[in-house]
């Protein structure tokens, strides 16, 4: 038998020969690996119509997706370039025999002063979390720079449809004015009257959701998009950092601190009705005057709590915290016990 390969074994190398050229080719097309300092994009979640949202304290996202992940975002800077106001006063110290702060079951949470902006506790404070309502806050800020809290408004969504969903109770062709749609908004954490707002003011949810998400650019907040003027339905995302921050541009408004702090509100319009506040933390807490709860399934309980002491206030924002409430009074009474502030010039 002679040596030479047969014509089978021939065209076997050259299957072969095609198979590894073939491999080769798809490795050198494949894209390199980025660099180690290259920004992370993050590919958007599944998205449902925001008229249809779920409930305040039902699942909302999609089967499947993470809910501490958001819409598509860009890694930046975890500070943001000013503080909006500009500090006040001076940074209170802590004490040097202060105990270690309270341990909570937040996956983020923070301690701020307000008329400093410094932070007095944080627990991975810039970590990117679905809110929940607490973007009704953003809402609210919005309609304020707006103004005009007299200025009606015509209600296109009927909350009632909006099955477990937390609503103030809006029907199709309800009249009322921006001012009862805030308080709307804030005490029962009505999703309808997010709706209602954003339309009236900027003409579809879409738009409404823009001017939300240019003011946080402008307060230089950069861990924070929204998606909804309710928090619901779509994904968005905030950091207990932003809104901390967030909350305390919201409270230099006078009518925002009035909101927050109501119990109750008669609305007036087409119906007369009344709305209560939903956040207990204002019922529970020594000097608490707001600032607003949120619920999802995938969120988790999510709040953020202000309180006013011998005329300093303090912020405290929870995330994802099962005991949103306990841990925030146990921040909070660490805080204003273990720090003391310079006296003013």
């Amino acid at each position: 038998m002679s040596g030479g390969a047969g014509p089978t074994h021939l065209v076997r190398i050259g299957g072969l020969a095609c198979v590894l050229a073939l491999l080769l080719l798809a490795y050198d097309a494949r894209p390199a690996s980025p660099p180690a300092d290259a920004v992370t994009v993050r590919a958007p979640s599944r998205e449902a119509p925001a008229g249809n949202a779920a409930a305040d304290n039902t699942q909302v996202e999609a089967a499947g997706t993470d809910p501490l992940t958001a819409a598509p975002h860009v890694e930046l800077s975890t500070t943001p370039s000013r503080l909006d106001p500009e500090p006040w006063g001076a940074a209170p110290q802590r004490a040097q025999a202060a105990p270690a702060p309270p341990a909570t079951g937040a996956l983020s949470a923070i301690v701020v002063d307000e008329a400093s902006g410094a932070v007095l506790f944080e627990q991975d404070a810039h970590r990117e979390l679905a809110p929940a309502s607490l973007t009704k806050i953003a809402t609210a800020i919005v309609v304020l720079r707006h103004g005009n809290l007299d200025a009606e408004a015509v209600s296109d969504v009927d909350g009632f449809l909006m099955r477990g969903s937390t609503t103030m109770g809006l029907y199709a062709g309800d009249r009322l004015s921006r001012r009862d749609l805030l308080h709307g908004l804030m005490l029962p954490s009505g999703n309808d009257a997010a709706l209602v707002l954003g339309r009236n003011i900027a003409g579809s949810d879409a738009e409404f959701v823009a001017e939300m998400n240019a003011m946080v650019r402008g307060l230089g907040l950069r861990h924070t998009s929204f998606a909804t003027p309710h928090g619901l339905g779509r994904v968005g995302y905030s950091s207990a950092y932003d809104m901390a921050m967030l909350s305390r541009h919201a409270m230099q408004y006078p009518e925002f601190r009035e909101v927050v702090s109501t119990i109750s509100w008669n609305v007036g319009g087409s119906r007369s009705y009344a709305v209560h506040n939903i956040n207990s933390f204002l019922f529970n807490y020594d000097g608490a005057d707001g600032v607003k709860t949120g619920y999802t399934n995938s969120a988790g309980h999510t709040l953020v709590a202000s309180a006013t002491r011998n005329g300093h206030r303090l912020y405290a924002v929870l995330l994802n915290d099962q005991t949103r409430y306990m841990d925030a009074a146990a921040l909070l009474d660490w805080a204003f016990a273990h720090h003391t502030w310079p006296a003013p010039p």
